[in-house]
């Protein structure tokens, strides 16, 4: 083997689709999850038959799977049948019945939402979704602060499915009797993966991401041991993308247990966060990021300088920094450049 074989050139990855990696990926198979899946298809199936369907709250520790097998319905849903709305909200940043609504009128094409209340907002939504109809998936249930939204659901929706989804099975034990009481929700729980399903995963998630035959096995298992620990896919993917970011800077062609080692370092530093718990200019940003991963903060910032003034365009950049979904790095001499690091996927 020559002396530079192992080097890695500019125009070379170690990634073959890093969008693999993403929050909000959803693959063409989820497996260990069928069953899930199937309850709640069950839930939803009357409205096929132009009956009302059954409400459904998921709950489950985080990063087991529970938001992915809900879209994964959600998106055969759509393919299928186009006499049904289909809407998924999360929660996170979307916490009072306002947002929520706003929100809702965006993915059901209603535009006209300026200076509307929360009640005028409700009975335009009620009017376009009782025309069909409707399965409304509220993710990260349990941080809206506003209830009155759960119980305006349930009385002015005719056909419809609701399905919460959240962490703690209490949240939903404590709620209003009078929102209960409407609900009257099926239960799905979701428990962890066991080692064998995690690890399955980890080298299917892999498989998707890298190049073939990129990672050397002790790299790869130390990972996974890490994540079978934790009981947490997301961090477990994390770390994935991390070492392979690392890898890629030392220029090796192969992702090496040194490089696993210092992706498991940071491990203490990994926030979740799902690019929808961002504004819309950081959104925005965002977008621009991953479009120009690579590219200077000026030649990104002349790509959007009509949007962004440069001082709120670099604010937002290292916002985005610390929340672990861009990195900034300086290179002497020159401007610094702006990777897209989005760092987690929801299993």
């Amino acid at each position: 083997m020559g002396l530079f074989d192992e080097i890695l050139h500019d125009n070379e990855s170690l990634f073959s689709d890093e969008i693999a990696l993403d929050y909000d990926y959803i693959p063409k198979e989820i497996p260990f999850r069928e069953q899930q899946q199937h309850f709640i298809a069950s839930c939803i199936t009357p409205l096929i038959n132009n009956k009302t369907g059954r409400n459904l709250f998921i709950h489950g520790a985080p990063g087991i799977g529970k938001t992915l097998a809900a879209l994964y319905v959600k998106r055969e849903l759509e393919e299928k049948y186009d006499n049904i709305y289909s809407i998924y909200v999360n929660c996170w940043k979307k916490d009072t019945s306002y947002k929520i609504l706003i929100d809702i009128c965006e993915q059901i094409g209603y535009k006209w939402t300026h200076n509307k209340r929360t009640d005028e907002l409700m009975k335009i939504i009620t009017n376009i979704l009782n025309k069909k109809s409707c399965v409304i998936f509220l993710d990260e249930a349990d941080r809206v602060k506003e209830l009155d939204i759960l119980y305006s659901f349930c009385e002015d929706l005719i056909k419809k499915s609701i399905i919460l989804i959240a962490n703690d099975k209490n949240w939903f034990l404590n709620l209003d009797n009078r929102v209960k009481s409407r609900l009257v929700p099926e239960l799905l729980e979701f428990q962890p993966y066991n080692s064998v399903e995690t690890a399955s995963i980890m080298r299917k998630r892999a498989s998707y991401a890298f190049s073939p035959s990129v990672w050397e096995e002790e790299a790869i298992q130390s990972i996974i041991n890490k994540t079978i620990e934790m009981q947490d896919i997301r961090s477990g993917l994390f770390l994935l993308r991390e070492a392979g970011n690392i890898a890629e800077s030392k220029a090796s062609r192969k992702i090496k247990k040194e490089h696993a080692e210092k992706a498991l370092s940071k491990l203490t530093n990994f926030k979740i966060k799902n690019s929808k718990d961002f504004s819309n200019e950081e959104q925005r940003i965002l977008e621009l990021v991953k479009n120009n991963s690579g590219k200077t903060i000026k030649e990104i910032h002349d790509s959007c300088k009509n949007e962004f003034a440069y001082r709120t365009f670099f604010r937002k950049l290292e916002e985005l920094e610390k929340a672990n979904m861009i990195e900034i790095v300086e290179v002497p001499g020159k401007s610094s450049i702006v990777n897209y690091a989005k760092k987690l996927t929801d299993f």
